[in-house]
């Protein structure tokens, strides 16, 4: 696992870097309870088969049949179409609640200044095209925390 997992937060880092000040941004802030479903994707229509042509006819179930299992592969290993989280939501969380929590106990140990928590659960693991939400949503907690960071450079 990279830095990430191992010390998301590294407040200790900076202040053996020399840091006087330590302001930290958590980005697992809100990152319990998310949920990554996403809605399935639509029905194709199968492909139109002519009556009269059995090889038609035979490719076409073989191909209906491969889309029923892909569907529900992809259902048990992502939870689409399902009440129940699949394999992918699992795993996620799981890694979501070891993060927070070693974020958490490493802060306690060596707290920052002020911490900028973003609220990034509206984000997926890999969904780098909304980078601009993620700018937008920086932007916003710098705002909320701006009397916390005045005052911390009046000191």
């Amino acid at each position: 696992m990279d830095g990430g997992l191992a010390n998301p937060v590294p407040v200790s880092l900076c202040r053996a870097m020399g840091a006087d000040i330590v302001i930290a941004v958590n980005l697992n802030g809100d990152i319990l309870g998310k949920h990554l479903r996403r809605d399935a994707a639509k029905d194709e229509k199968p492909d139109r088969v002519r009556e009269d042509d059995l090889i038609s006819r035979i490719a076409g179930q073989m191909k209906s049949t491969l889309n029923a299992r892909k569907k529900d592969l992809m259902s048990r290993i992502f939870g689409v179409d399902r009440k129940e989280p699949g394999l992918y939501e699992v795993l996620a969380s799981s890694i979501n609640i070891m993060q927070d929590r070693i974020t958490r106990s490493r802060m306690a140990g060596d707290p920052p200044e002020v911490i900028l928590a973003p609220r990034m659960s509206q984000l997926g693991l890999m969904e780098f095209d909304k980078a601009n939400t993620a700018i937008a949503e920086g932007r916003l907690e710098v705002e909320r925390m701006r009397f916390a960071l005045e005052q911390l450079f009046e000191r």
